[in-house]
């Protein structure tokens, strides 16, 4: 009946399981293809965005967007077919060709335009570039505060970006890892600026982005050079030469060989310098390539020309510099064009001139700090748009909250079916462990059960066998058998009789411990008293046998344990011992204390167990027990119950033998001390 209850409920957790099984798996599934799904949406949006932006910028790039009026135009077209995302990159394209012009207050504007364009769209990339660009707009104009705020702001937005571990989305963190080290670097906090620049190094080795590495070391040597590092400096710019040649980058190499240039200068390495700015002078000498690097370079170039004392070729790059200088309104250029002149026209001679350029170079000197002053003014109007737009700020922050709200949403409900999953597989774990032990102890009390009945069986049948021959023997020639005869077929039966007693003793207190019915109870007692009882009443086992008892009880001993218990094992192991040693033995007793515990040992000097049999003596694993040196029986179970004694009292039951030699039983009970 219990079995039958027990198949019922095995069954109806199995169909539990498989069906909160198929529908967590199928959630799971459902969850796992939805943000997979939108995984991919997102990066096909993305993709499909980048690609369309990269069409409109160079189909953008020919319509002089620069100017008011064909900007105009072209978002006036754009609003009216609703397009937002090309009214957006009207506005960046326009924005970038302003900002190449160093016409900055103009980009910024049309930046920002971009900006709210873009929100309609979702470009989070297009938001984050524009963010970047205005920085470096505010950076070019001296307003390293607005700058860095910009900045910060486009780095918060990337690092939180969906496919911020997308190339692009590593590209951009490098971009801005550059450009706040450009602010550190003029705000003289070199420590910093090297720590962003190296970050950034860090993201285009992972990205294989040689143009961004190139970039990085160039910087990194700047660093190098203005602390006074210059072999350092060295080694960072002809990496970033090797990076950008390997790349083809024509600015880059011009950039590189204008810095090596400048660094040779301070290696009083004249002629070195003049080659490294020949050769930048060379590769930027195109209207499409970076202005202020090439005026840079003519300008060395004149200088060394000055030192040479090579006038006419001096001459020349000045006055090709200063038109170029002029026509972009570049103060700084400028300062350095008249500065130069005077030079030249020193060693001319010509001190008129000399004079006449160096007041120019003041002026223009001058100019350069109004132009800051201006610059300081530009910076309060651009706080004031900054508090104006807070209110557009938290607009959009609020926005973002509900997308994160909506993501946690979806991030809880993942949980909980993760941990009701989880759950259910670590129950269906335990449970199968749970089956099979139980499997296993059925099989291993099914086996224990055919070992008893054999031995049983067997330990049975000697007695009784011996039993009927005496009585057969005694009942067809008692009447000729003399009293020693007589005695003889007495002590057979006395003999079977006491195995019989021995074998039902050992099999009732072997039940009890199997059925957990043996009632434990512990005390403290003296353990030198028990074992001499225990000896004094198998006195006469060893006066038949002639064998010589000796005890070692060096101390009294106090132990808590169950007093019959620990008896029974003593007793058990004693008559162990006196089956198996030969006649005129010699049995002994010893107590130790080690630690917490008392040892007592039974040895002998008999016949002793063989090596293999020693593992199975307290197991039900062998067919019949082995007898004594009078061909005493045994049934086997006293060892087991022995253990299971010893056991139940906190100790442990050891054996030691050598066969031919004799035996060493031991077993352990806890000192009262202890307690």
């Amino acid at each position: 009946m219990k079995r039958d209850t027990y198949n019922r409920i095995v069954k109806l957790f199995c169909s539990f399981r498989c069906i909160i099984s198929c529908h967590i798996i199928m959630i799971v599934i459902g969850l796992g293809c939805l943000g997979c799904t939108r995984n991919e949406s997102v990066r096909e949006h993305w993709e499909t965005l980048e690609t369309r932006k990269d069409s409109l910028e160079n189909a953008l790039k020919t319509r002089h967007l620069d100017h008011p009026d064909s900007l105009a135009n072209t978002l006036a077209g754009f609003r009216q077919l609703g397009d937002s995302t090309a009214v957006a990159m009207a506005y960046y394209t326009s924005a970038r060709a302003l900002h190449h012009q160093q016409e900055y207050t103009s980009a910024i504007a049309n930046y920002r335009h971009g900006i709210r364009a873009s929100e309609h769209t979702g470009d989070t990339v297009l938001h984050i570039n524009i963010l970047h660009n205005v920085g470096t707009c505010y950076r070019r104009m001296g307003a390293m505060f607005e700058a860095s705020d910009q900045l910060y702001t486009a780095l918060n937005m990337a690092e939180q970006y969906s496919l911020r571990n997308t190339k692009k989305g590593k590209e951009l963190r490098s971009y801005i890892y550059n450009n706040l080290g450009n602010i550190y670097k003029y705000l003289n906090n070199r420590e910093e600026a090297e720590a962003l620049f190296r970050r950034a190094l860090a993201l285009d080795k992972e990205l294989g982005n040689i143009l961004g590495m190139a970039k990085n070391y160039s910087t990194l040597g700047n660093l190098y050079e203005h602390r006074n590092m210059f072999d350092s400096a060295y080694v960072m710019y002809h990496k970033a030469l090797e990076y950008d040649i390997q790349a083809g980058s024509r600015l880059g190499i011009g950039i590189c060989h204008n810095r090596l240039g400048q660094l040779m200068m301070h290696y009083d390495s004249i002629d070195a310098a003049l080659a490294h700015h020949q050769k930048a002078y060379e590769l930027l000498n195109d209207s499409r390539y970076d202005t202020w690097n090439r005026l840079k370079a003519s300008l060395s170039m004149a200088w060394i020309y000055l030192l040479k004392h090579d006038l006419p070729k001096a001459y020349t790059l000045l006055e090709e510099t200063e038109q170029e200088a002029l026509r972009l309104r570049s103060f700084g250029h400028l300062e350095e064009v008249y500065y130069c002149l005077a030079e030249y026209y020193r060693q001319q001679g010509n001190y008129k001139r000399a004079f006449e350029q160096q007041a120019l170079c003041l002026q223009y000197r001058d100019s350069i700090s109004k132009q800051r002053n201006e610059q300081e003014v530009a910076q309060n109007s651009i706080r004031y748009e900054r508090r104006k737009s807070e209110f557009e700020i938290n607009r959009l922050n609020l926005q973002h909250e509900k997308v994160k709200a909506n993501r946690r949403v979806i991030l809880i409900s993942s949980i909980i079916v993760a941990s009701i999953l989880i759950m259910l597989l670590v129950l269906s774990y335990f449970f199968i462990r749970l089956q099979r032990r139980r499997n296993r102890e059925l099989y291993e009390m099914n086996a224990t059960k055919d070992k008893f009945f054999s031995i049983i069986s067997h330990d049975l049948k000697n007695p009784a066998v011996a039993q009927r021959n005496a009585l057969q023997g005694l009942v067809n020639n008692g009447h000729l058998l003399d009293e020693d005869s007589l005695a003889e077929y007495y002590e057979m039966l006395l003999k079977s009789a006491d195995s019989q007693v021995e074998l039902l003793y050992n099999l009732l207190d072997w039940a009890r411990v199997q059925t957990g019915r043996l009632p434990y109870n512990p005390s403290v007692f003296e353990l030198e008293t028990t074992l001499k009882s225990e000896i004094e009443l198998l006195q006469i086992a060893f006066t038949n046998k002639d064998i010589t008892v000796t005890t070692d009880f060096a101390e009294a001993c106090l132990v808590n344990g169950d007093r019959n218990m620990v008896a029974t094992v003593f007793r058990n192991l004693l008559s162990n011992a006196i089956k198996f040693t030969n006649q005129g033995g010699k049995i002994e007793v010893r107590l130790t204390k080690k630690d917490h515990e008392i040892h007592v040992s039974v040895k002998d000097n008999g016949v002793g167990i063989s090596s293999d049999k020693i593992p199975h003596l307290f197991k039900l694993d062998r067919e019949q027990s082995t007898p004594g040196t009078w061909g005493e029986t045994g049934s086997g179970l006293g060892l087991m119950v022995c253990k299971s004694f010893v056991e139940r009292n906190g100790g442990t039951l050891t054996v030691k033998s050598i066969e031919g030699r004799g035996t060493t039983f031991s077993f352990t009970v806890r000192s009262a001390h202890e307690e």
